[in-house]
């Protein structure tokens, strides 16, 4: 199998130095088996609008759940223990790349992972050429390389002529929790990024997610709900029972339960009613759940 071909690269601050590969994890959690047709059709598509009506696929249900999350001008919080995040990011971006927007990434944590993204676009059955090459990324390494990545966001972006449906600004705080930074210098760089980012998106009038590694159930960022832009949810990601991941609209207070792929179950959303269960005895009639990584409607059963 060939080499992944790595994102677009938008330019950097003269400062700015090469990715480390270390940090790039090689595989996202979930199964993701079976083509998509309405993933495969967006990405056919050519001269997308410029006001994208949807950042998502319409199926399956977790999409539209989605959808309401972002909004025009708004930002969007994800937060949640460091392997979710990391893990659930790389399937945002996939979906929204995939049917056919660009995303614009601005990466404090250095977590992006193009081989994630990678194998779910060829799981979607889309090219990932096609798919990373509409994700165009941008890393930081220090507080001050992240700062000036987000000055200098909407000069990069008002330069080309198509604008992104999607920012991401990938936990643009951590860096000025270095020890280096001090207490007082990380606030004002902080209460700065905050101010910055609410004029990007509402001058530039496109959905903002921002990511942040914390178990804490709000983004916490100095200076945000002051000058910031407006939020229009906060995603929380928690670790449930057996498996499962909680996922939280915390302005909405709404609730989906993201499910893991069982060892018992032959396809995406179809158990096979003749295996015991380890747990228990065996399943008397064919029982179907949604796992929250697929892509295909309800399944007949035999």
């Amino acid at each position: 199998m060939g080499a992944l071909p790595e994102p677009s690269v938008e330019p950097l601050p003269p400062t700015f130095v090469g990715a480390d590969p270390r940090a790039l994890s090689p595989s996202l959690p979930g199964s993701f088996l079976l083509p998509c047709p309405e993933l495969r059709e967006a990405s056919e598509l050519k001269g997308r609008a410029r006001e994208p009506l949807r950042l998502f696929p319409a199926a399956p249900a977790l999409f539209p759940w989605l959808e309401r999350a972002f909004a025009p001008g708004k930002a969007t919080a994800l937060v949640g223990p460091p392997t979710l995040v990391s893990g659930f990011l790389p399937f945002l971006l996939a979906a929204v790349a995939s049917h056919g927007g660009e995303v614009s990434l601005r990466d404090g944590s250095n977590r992006f992972s193009p081989y994630a993204v990678g194998a779910l676009s060829r799981r979607w059955a889309v090219d990932p050429n096609e798919v990373l090459g509409r994700i165009r990324l941008a890393r930081a390494f220090t507080a001050h390389q992240m700062v000036t990545l987000v000055e200098t966001w909407a000069d990069t972006l008002l330069s080309r002529h198509v604008l992104p449906s999607l920012l991401v600004a990938s936990d643009p705080t951590i860096l000025c929790q270095d020890a280096e930074v001090p207490p007082d210098e990380s606030v004002a760089l902080q209460m700065h990024m905050a101010e910055v980012l609410g004029r990007l998106a509402r001058s530039l009038r496109r959905p903002l997610l921002l990511t942040q590694e914390r178990t804490g159930g709000r983004l916490v960022f100095p200076g945000f709900a002051k000058s910031g832009p407006a939020v229009q949810e906060t995603l929380r990601l928690l670790h449930g029972p057996d498996g499962a991941v909680e996922l939280i609209a915390q302005e909405r207070n709404d609730t989906l339960t993201l499910l893991v792929l069982a060892p018992h179950q032959r396809h995406l959303e179809e158990f096979d009613t003749d295996a015991p269960l380890a747990s228990g005895p065996r399943i008397d009639r064919p029982t179907e759940v949604t796992p929250w990584d697929g892509l295909f409607p309800r399944t007949a059963t035999p």
